[in-house]
């Protein structure tokens, strides 16, 4: 996709104060819109996916951080970038919108120049990253705790993501019960058990049964673009 054709959204309540930047970037980008209230944006994301979203952080009466949690929330076949930005400058509201799924937190003080290539290099970096995790059918986000099989995002019971996460980030490697069991119980005595055999199980009712590949003696291994 063409960077100037991204669709760039801004929430906030007081856009008079970043109107220089508004008509900078607007100049560049023609489907930037800009929304006042919480409900306006949440009914354009129902029929819209865009490539940035732009919250002010000191928001009434949902804050940007919750409006955050709630853009999070939703299904999208591709995730947008979340910006939160505020004239403040406080540690611990920095790391409260990381730690809720932003992708950075800017100070809206930044000259309007500087706001123009900041844009275009968050689009520059997303665009590359979706070039290539469309490459896979399979891809882990271990940020958001979800896994996107051709594009679709799905959500596993925390130990299953934790056993798709080991063998995704290994993968080709195979793994024994017993290496599985102390690696992610701590305890050796699972690998005698079936809860492992569920675990798989499951996993290929959900991806394919071709998805985990088990050799006698060996263990299991992921194929990430399993055969059909």
């Amino acid at each position: 996709m063409n960077p100037n054709e991204a669709n760039i959204v801004f929430l906030d309540q007081s856009s008079q104060k970043i109107a220089k930047t508004i008509e900078l970037l607007r100049s560049i980008y023609k489907n930037l819109k800009v929304f006042v209230k919480e409900e306006e944006i949440m009914r354009f994301l129902e029929h819209q996916a865009p490539q940035l979203i732009f919250l002010n952080l000191d928001l009434q009466p949902n804050d940007g951080i919750a409006i955050l949690k709630e853009i999070r929330s939703k299904s999208f076949k591709e995730i947008p970038y979340v910006v939160l930005y505020s004239e403040k400058q406080d540690d611990f509201l920095q790391e409260l919108a990381f730690a809720s799924g932003a992708d950075a937190f800017i100070n809206f003080q930044s000259k309007a120049t500087t706001m123009k290539l900041f844009t275009f290099n968050l689009l520059w970096r997303r665009n590359i990253q979706y070039h290539r995790n469309s490459e896979a059918d399979l891809h882990i986000d271990t940020e958001r705790y979800l896994i996107y099989h051709n594009g679709q995002p799905i959500q596993l019971p925390r130990k299953e993501f934790q056993l798709m996460e080991l063998l995704y980030t290994n993968s080709g490697k195979y793994f024994s019960k017993p290496e599985i069991a102390d690696l992610l119980w701590k305890d050796n005595s699972i690998a005698n058990k079936r809860i492992i055999d569920v675990h798989i199980y499951n996993i290929r009712q959900l991806f394919g049964k071709n998805i985990i590949h088990s050799q006698k003696g060996k263990g299991y291994r992921l194929i990430r673009t399993p055969a059909a």
